[in-house]
């Protein structure tokens, strides 16, 4: 029986422990209430201010990579519209030097033409001496053959000068008529 007056008495002392007392009551509250003022001191404040921080950080990160990212945009169209005109600078520059190249070749071709043309002209005009030359030689000797042959078949009485001269107007004759 003792064990059963024991445990008896321990529910009791355990009820009497669970009893309701209003005193230790509201020195728990209190003690909540300054454990929440200090917590909020010591450990939210700072840390929502940690958090509050953080935030705007990453904010800031977000709003400086769109910064970013509209420069590089705008250095990037700059990159292109400087890349077509160095370009166009050097499509014209090049079709400048194409035509410069061809004005130069024209100009070559005209000069050959022009010196071919004088060439072709003198080496008639020398032709046409030495072909004048040629056929005055030509009717010298054949003048020459002419009379020497008439005073061999005729002698030595026949004047040479005579028949040089007849045989000289018969070719200029036949030179007039073609």
């Amino acid at each position: 029986m003792n064990s059963s007056i024991r445990g008896r008495q321990l529910m009791a002392d355990i009820a009497k422990s669970l009893a309701f007392d209003p005193k230790i009551f509201v020195i728990q509250f209190v003690l909540l209430l300054a454990l929440l003022v200090a917590m909020n001191a010591i450990f939210w404040k700072p840390m929502l201010a940690h958090l509050k921080k953080r935030d705007s950080e990453i904010a800031d990160a977000y709003s400086q990579r769109d910064r970013l990212q509209i420069e590089m945009e705008q250095l990037r169209a700059d990159y292109i519209a400087r890349l077509a005109q160095v370009e166009a600078e050097a499509r014209n520059h090049i079709q400048k030097a194409i035509r410069d190249a061809q004005t130069e070749r024209e100009r070559l071709l005209a000069d050959a033409r022009e010196k071919s043309d004088a060439a072709l002209k003198e080496g008639l005009a020398n032709l046409e001496i030495e072909t004048a030359e040629a056929l005055r030689s030509m009717r010298g000797t054949m003048v020459s053959l002419a009379s020497d042959a008439a005073a061999k078949a005729l002698g030595s009485s026949v004047d040479t000068t005579l028949i040089r001269s007849a045989v000289e107007e018969r070719m200029q004759l036949e030179a007039a008529n073609g």
